[in-house]
């Protein structure tokens, strides 16, 4: 089975974004 690459970063973006999204508000309110 082939790792397309592309998709494996779009994914990773994809996941990546939302998460960054949630953290930053979390760890500013939690410092």
């Amino acid at each position: 089975m082939e790792v397309n690459t592309l998709a494996f970063i779009a994914v990773l973006l994809f996941l990546a974004v939302p998460t960054a999204f949630l953290l930053i508000p979390y760890v500013k309110t939690a410092s």
